[in-house]
């Protein structure tokens, strides 16, 4: 069945495979070099440059962020950092095998059920992270000056509609893969 759904090297034309093999190492590149941009970011910038989530940059106006707290602010930023750079990874075997032609195979329907959990799992560790950021910043600080922060942004449920529509992309591959299956019988 695997022949029926790959199509050979010389049938897929144009410029896909070209595009997908640079979008597949452009995402390779991006999922190595964000979680290391975090952790840089983190151990060297002025406090005021680092990353917070939404409506955190008050609170944390006067904190002066020691050694601890940029550790435990690291780990906590590479959470859902983490989230998308497995994602990236998703993208990247997607492209791989668009570029070799197979575009219904059943590696890019694995490709992207991975893709739409680890949005799923990305967008769940989104919502945690300015609440574990919070956490890892107060318990360092001294009492009365301890804080708590819950929020969901705008960003957040842009990416519940975006792992909806991969999921919903992944459920047309797989009818797309079947259609090309039966037609392929037929000639």
């Amino acid at each position: 069945m695997n022949t029926a759904v790959r199509q050979r090297p010389g049938m897929t034309r144009g410029a896909l495979p070209v595009s997908a093999r640079r979008l597949s190492r452009f995402a390779f590149l991006l999922a190595a070099t964000i979680p290391l941009a975090v952790i840089v970011q983190f151990a060297f910038f002025d406090a005021s440059l680092l990353p917070v989530p939404n409506n955190m940059g008050n609170a944390l106006a006067n904190v002066a962020w020691n050694g601890q707290q940029r550790v435990l602010g690291a780990i906590v930023a590479l959470l859902p950092t983490s989230g998308v750079a497995v994602a990236l990874l998703c993208v990247a075997a997607i492209c791989r095998e668009y570029a070799r032609g197979g575009l219904f195979t059943e590696t890019v329907l694995v490709a992207y059920r991975r893709l739409g959990l680890t949005l799923a799992v990305t967008t769940a560790l989104n919502w945690l992270h300015s609440t574990l950021l919070g956490l890892a910043l107060a318990i360092t600080l001294p009492p009365g000056k301890r804080f708590i922060t819950v929020g969901i942004s705008s960003d957040d449920l842009l990416m519940v509609l975006v792992t909806g529509i991969v999921f919903m992309l992944g459920s047309v591959m797989r009818v797309a893969q079947k259609m090309q299956a039966e037609n392929a019988e037929i000639v």
